[in-house]
Order: C-alpha cells, then structure tokens, then sequence
C-alpha cells in the first residue's frame, strides 16, 4: 500500500497501438489490472502524462534521479537497471 501523495510513474510504450493506446488506458480507471501501475492508476487520479517518443524508461529514471525518491520494486521487476520505474514527490511548501 503506497501512502498518499504524488507520483511520477516512467514506462514504455512498445505494444499495440503505441504511446496513444498505452497512455489511454493508465488514464482509465476501468481497465484489468496487468501491470503494477494498474494498480495506482486504477485506484487513484492521474492529473497527466508526459510523453517522449523514442524515449527510454531507464534513462528518465535516472534524469530524474536527483529529483523525486524511488519506490523500491515498483514497475521494474524486468528492469536490471533500476530500483524502481516509481517515484515518489516530495512537494515543498513555500515558508
């Protein structure tokens, strides 16, 4: 169970239809749940998505390494590269 908060989930698109088809169906809530990211966008709000073409999952997860926190395990059990596709936010508040 992940707390709540904000996330920023980075996968490929290398099926049927490509990243229209793949990124429409995260961003429905009724949908099989088949991936481990079927889980949160299944239970949670997607506000968005930003799409790469050509991109690779791997090499935005680690763009982005400095960035948010990874969640151990998550989105990358095929993955020998990272820890984790899942990144959790820490949002800062102004003082």
């Amino acid at each position: 169970m992940l707390a709540s908060g904000t996330y920023v989930y980075c996968g490929s698109a290398y099926g049927p239809g490509g990243l229209r088809a793949r990124v429409g169906r995260h961003m429905r809530r009724d949908k099989a749940r088949r991936w481990h990211v079927d889980q949160i966008t299944g239970a949670g709000e997607v506000t968005g998505a930003f799409v790469f073409p050509g991109g690779n999952e791997c090499a935005l997860v680690a763009a982005l390494a400095e960035f948010p926190s990874p969640v151990p395990g998550f989105g990358s059990s095929d993955c020998r590269t990272c820890a984790s596709h899942l990144l959790a936010v820490t949002v800062r508040q102004p003082p």
